[in-house]
């Protein structure tokens, strides 16, 4: 499994950072049902993948591995990175130096070096968009943000390395520049669904027909998940119901959404654990870390610097390797 260090980044920008949700939706990968659910495990200081079993289903060859998302899995062999199908085929020659994960059947890339702009390939590995971007995130309903580096930015890198900060653009997926979606262009079709907005720097909640349901009023909020939304109010995340009301009143520092049912909660010098939907600690705050939900019934966390999987009772099906 990728190391905690080594995933930190996405943790933080996409779940962790307390009040700092400004994306209306944050990506997720996106998981074919049909295919069967694979987790990355690390054995020996290589990466591989097991099933929900706990079984090694393709074997642990791998310097580093990202989740399967889309349908193909990112690996990193001899410091380039390529991509595998379910079965461990290489249907991408390792070859790149930085990739994303699939999503709408691309994925963005750096060729060569760690200074490359960022482009997209398709799931053959051809190139479809010419990197040209300092900053790219997942396509979502044909749509991908992209960014250029700011002059502060580029300024502030030659005194010290603090990453990049971007102007973000928005393309289609002939690689054109498009006006940036509406909050509703992040809406799945559930009925009744609600999608974060944001006005005045404040975040609130419309219909899927673009009608304010529940007004700015949250310094960060995230898309509803088990019938319940994480909020961010005065730095501390809770949940809320379809109404708007505080259903789990706003007390943790880090949380996560919920996921089958439950949700991780950072609860202090106690660490992470895992609450119900009436905020009820039913798996002991003992984590130092949880990657995010569950996921056909098992979780990623991490103990004792180590990746691990549970199950919904706190089980490990996976005990914690590096």
């Amino acid at each position: 499994m990728v190391k905690p260090t080594e995933m930190i980044w996405a943790f933080l920008l996409k779940v962790l950072v307390p009040c700092a949700l400004h994306s209306q939706v944050a990506d997720q990968p996106q998981v074919d049902p049909v295919l069967p659910q694979l987790y990355v495990v690390t054995v020996e200081g290589q990466s591989g993948f097991i099933d929900r079993e706990g079984k090694v289903v393709i074997e642990a060859t791998f310097d580093k591995a990202y989740p399967f998302s889309d349908g193909l899995a990112a690996v990193q062999k001899d410091g380039a990175w390529g991509f595998i199908d379910t079965k461990g085929r290489m249907v991408i020659e390792p070859q790149f130096v930085m990739v994303g994960m699939f999503s709408d059947s691309l994925a963005s890339f750096r060729a060569k070096k760690f200074t490359d702009k960022w482009g997209y390939i398709d799931k053959t590995g051809k190139v479809v968009i010419r990197p040209q971007f300092d900053c790219a995130e997942n396509f979502r309903k044909g749509i991908a943000k992209v960014g250029f580096e700011t002059l502060e930015s580029k300024l502030l890198g030659t005194i010290t390395d603090i990453g990049v900060t971007c102007d973000s653009r928005f393309i289609n997926r002939d690689g054109k520049f498009v006006p940036e979606p509406s909050p509703t262009h992040y809406a799945t079709g559930k009925p009744g669904e609600l999608i974060p907005f944001r006005k005045n720097d404040m975040a609130g909640y419309l219909d899927a027909k673009g009608q304010v349901v529940i007004e700015p009023q949250f310094q960060a909020a995230s898309a509803f998940s088990n019938g319940l939304a994480r909020v961010c109010k005065g730095g501390f995340f809770g949940y809320i119901d379809g109404s708007g009301e505080l259903v789990i009143p706003a007390r943790f520092k880090y949380a996560n959404d919920f996921s089958e049912g439950l949700a991780g909660v950072y609860l202090g010098e106690k660490g992470w654990g895992f609450i119900d939907r009436t905020g009820r600690e039913v798996i002991p705050a003992k984590y130092g870390w949880v990657y995010s939900g569950f996921r056909h019934g098992i979780a990623n966390v991490a103990h004792e610097g180590k990746s691990g999987y549970i199950d919904t009772k706190g089980e490990w099906v996976w005990r914690p390797t590096e």
